[in-house]
Parts: C-alpha cells; structure tokens; sequence
C-alpha cells in the first residue's frame, strides 16, 4: 500500500514552511551578481527556470570554474529558492553557480526530472557559458538528497547513448568535471519502507518502462564511462541518506572511480546539513572541502 498523495503533499507543504522559516533567519551574501528566473525550456513552465550568480566585480575577460546545483526535496517539493543561500555561498568562492528548478512529482516522474535537468544543462551549454564568466572545461555538478540522485544519473547520461536514450533525455555536450553529492539518495529501487514512497516518483507501471533497470544506481556507475571523481557528504544523524551514500561511496571505489567520502562524526549534524545553513562552522568546512576537491580535478 503506497502512502497516499495528499499526505505527502500536506508533508512537503510543512517543509516549505519550516524551510521559509529558516531562510527568512539567514543572511545572504549581497557581494554577488544575481540573474533569476531563466527560462531553460522554450514556452515551458515556471519552475523550468534557473538563476545565475557570480562575484560582482568580475572582470570581463576572467574565467571562472562552473558549479551546476540541483534542490533536494524527496522529489515531491521544492524550487531552486530554497538553495539560493546555499548556491550564493558557493558562488563567492570564486565561481559561477547555476541554480536550477526542475517539475516536481507527482505531476511528473523522475524521467522527467531528469529531462528536465538534461535540457537545464544543454541550455547552459548552447548560451550561458559563454554570455557568463564561465571556463568551460572546469564545469562541475552537485545536488542535495533527491537532487543528489539527479546529479548523479548526469554524468552516466552524459556517457551512455543507451541511457539517454532510455530516459528520451537531451545530449548536452558539457563535460562534468567532478560531483559533489550531498545526502544523496541514488538508489531509487522501492525496498523497504521506500516501497510505500517510491513508486510515486517512478511512476504506476515503471516496471515496464526502458530505464527500469536504472533504478539499481550500480547499474548506472557500471553503464557510465569515465564516471568522473565524485565527494559524497553525510553526517552521523542523516538517518535518510547516510546508509545510501556509503553503499554508493563503496561502489564507486569498486568501479575504480576516483571518490571521496566525507563524514561527519557530529551527532548534530543531519540530513544535507551544509544545505540548510550555510554560515555554519561545519557547514563552512564542508563547502570548503568540496571547492578544494573541485579545484584538485581541473
């Protein structure tokens, strides 16, 4: 019996309210260019956008590195404001920060989703790389929680023509240099208490869809060529994501994937902690940790 849909509307309906009650306590950095709502989707609909940021003040012909980030929200919820904070820290380490929101379940499954992201990114590649600071052979990836499952499916889409072909997803051209996933959840296979919760976000008859197979995120990292390095973060208190991670963090070391696990001991640390507030000292230490991982695969 799967968990009906209204309760986990009335579910995310809370989140975004304690969400917006955590933001509105948080302050942004004011020292970036900001460029929102983008349209990545020709007559497509609002929450196909994405925003821009950079320091303000970069010069015209310098060149930054590329972070594309995707919100988390048990695809059932959320938009690119709610890691608007999170992006704007990144963005002022020095880089251009792709923002995006992508359409949510259950009007959608997670192919659609990752279509979404797909065209997100073949958008960026065909007119804001080079409208914006951007170095486009230092292009990374990173995603919070179910935005984790989504940056991780980009670079094996990327790689696989059997892939991209099953999910009917856009070739963007852009070459991800490393992802950095936070909380992931990549393994979409309905066990456990997730059978009451997934079959939503793959849709009533997945079984028989093309990509079936890829619910197995080892089937994905075994289809993809050249998987590039990969930092995971988790935390102690991440009851979510934390078992996910490492499963996904031994497979990759498995595969010969160059991977990072990066593990908070911290017993207050929680689910994409880094995500929900940004300025603080753990959360500092891990956005630092994965731009010095970044800078190390240029």
């Amino acid at each position: 019996m799967l968990i009906p849909k209204n309760l986990l509307i009335k579910f995310w309906d809370f989140d975004a309210k304690m969400d917006a009650e955590r933001l509105s306590k948080q302050d942004f950095p004011t020292d970036l260019v900001e460029i929102l709502d983008v349209p990545y989707v020709k007559n497509g609909g609002k929450l196909q956008m994405l925003d821009v940021y950079y320091p303000k003040g970069t010069k015209r012909n310098k060149k930054l590195p590329v972070i594309i980030d995707i919100h988390g929200g048990g695809w059932f919820y959320g938009t690119k404001d709610i890691n608007k904070n999170y992006c704007l820290h990144l963005a002022q380490r020095g880089v251009v920060v792709f923002n995006l929101s992508y359409r949510l379940v259950p009007e959608v499954t997670v192919k659609e989703q990752l279509q979404d992201v797909m065209s997100a990114l073949d958008f960026i590649s065909k007119n804001l790389l080079s409208k914006y600071p951007c170095d486009k052979n230092r292009i990374y990836i990173t995603g919070d929680s179910a935005g984790g499952q989504l940056a991780a499916f980009v670079p094996a889409l990327n790689s696989s023509d059997k892939m991209r072909k099953a999910f009917d997803t856009e070739n963007p051209n852009i070459k991800i240099k490393a992802v950095g996933l936070t909380s992931p959840c990549p393994y979409l296979e309905p066990h456990g208490l997730m059978k009451f919760y997934l079959p939503h976000v793959l849709g009533k008859n997945w079984k028989k869809e093309k990509w079936a197979k890829y619910v197995d995120f080892n089937k994905v990292l075994r289809t993809s060529k050249d998987y590039p390095p990969t930092i995971i973060f988790t935390s102690l208190a991440d009851v979510i994501a934390e078992g996910q991670a490492k499963k996904a963090y031994k497979y990759m070391k498995k595969q010969g994937i160059k991977a990072k696990y990066d593990f908070a001991l911290n017993p207050t640390l929680m689910h994409v902690y880094a995500v929900l507030d940004p300025d603080a000292k753990a959360s500092v230490k891990a956005i630092d940790n994965m731009i010095k991982f970044f800078n190390k695969n240029k």
